[in-house]
């Protein structure tokens, strides 16, 4: 039986750290599932890399033919697409499952690690609302509107998809011109992907959790790091190439707070900083709402197992899971 190790979590819990570790003793390879590492260019404010407290044994990583590499482990689904393009869900699962067959037939172990929950639901589940086409002269009138209309839009022609969008979902205009795409079409079809959990694979989850107070102090103390690595000159050499402040604000999170401050909007670093910190406070908190309500929790799944990675050698206990596991 072919197995599958997630590794979840909100931002800032050490999942990529983590995945990597276990990727070096059970031979495995990383397969990304994140919104936006998917994209060229924007590697430092998407956290691509491990953290310092990673230690790598060669301190150059490779990149190229759309994966990155640590200590001889690949991570697949970075830089898969140019940041100027849209990069679906449905996009993200047809490219995921098939780099994770190549992984089984290479004879390794995938190990899908991230905290887009909506990527990781679509991979594992399957969301039959993958099949419906895009409509692109709708989404050219969609996107001239604001949030705000975009939201009025979506609560006039479907109330009940509109409450069933969680607070993110809401707050993003790339997904609600989805919703209203999906509510304003008459495309009906069960042809979307199915799900890796239906395909028979042996599957274990590992959610990666903190308490918040700690959790919002690693988020910090990342913030200052990526400045001091250059976040903000590759925001900047991302303008230079083209991108647009309304692209980066499509983006969200880090490259819309950092497209305010190159708009003047946000007056010092010292600023910066503090938007940022915040902002990513919000996105963790609904991270963690979003994974709560979904069902990766444990209780619901047998093979869904829980982590405070503040616990001692909780890493080591982890490794012993995963070890019994896999065989």
């Amino acid at each position: 039986m072919k197995q599958l190790l997630v590794i979840f979590g909100s931002t800032s819990t050490g999942k990529t750290d983590l995945a990597l570790k276990l990727a070096e003793k059970f031979n495995g390879e990383l397969v990304a599932c994140d919104s936006r590492q998917v994209y060229v260019g924007l590697d430092i404010g998407t956290g691509k890399a491990p953290s310092s407290k990673f230690k790598i044994q060669n301190s150059k990583f490779k990149k190229g033919n759309k994966f990155w590499e640590f200590n001889g482990v690949k991570i697949w689904m970075y830089d898969v697409t140019d940041p100027g393009k849209q990069y679906t869900v449905y996009d993200y699962v047809k490219d995921a499952e098939r780099i994770i067959d190549e992984i089984f037939k290479r004879g390794k172990l995938p190990i899908i690690v991230g905290g887009t929950g909506l990527y990781l639901k679509a991979l594992l589940e399957g969301l039959s609302n993958l099949a419906i086409p895009m409509d692109q002269k709708l989404r050219n009138s969609l996107e001239t509107l604001s949030r705000d209309e975009l939201q009025k839009k979506l609560q006039k022609i479907s109330p009940q998809k509109w409450q069933q969008m969680n607070y993110s979902d809401r707050q993003n205009p790339r997904r609600l011109i989805r919703a209203v795409e999906i509510a304003s079409t008459n495309f009906t079809s069960d042809g979307g992907p199915k799900g890796l959990l239906r395909g028979g694979f042996k599957t274990l989850k590992i959610g990666l959790t903190a308490p918040r107070q700690i959790l919002y102090r690693r988020i910090d103390e990342r913030v200052i790091n990526r400045m001091n690595q250059g976040m903000l000159d590759e925001a900047e050499r991302l303008r230079k190439t083209g991108m647009t402040f309304k692209r980066m604000r499509q983006l969200g999170l880090e490259y819309g707070v950092l497209a305010d401050y190159l708009e003047g909007k946000i007056k010092n670093k010292n600023e910066l900083i503090r938007v940022l910190q915040g902002k990513i406070h919000g996105f963790a908190r609904r991270q963690i709402t979003w994974f709560k309500k979904a069902s990766l929790p444990a209780g619901r799944e047998k093979n869904t197992f829980w982590f405070d990675i503040t616990e001692k050698e909780f890493a080591g206990r982890v490794e012993n899971l995963v070890a019994k596991w896999y065989d």
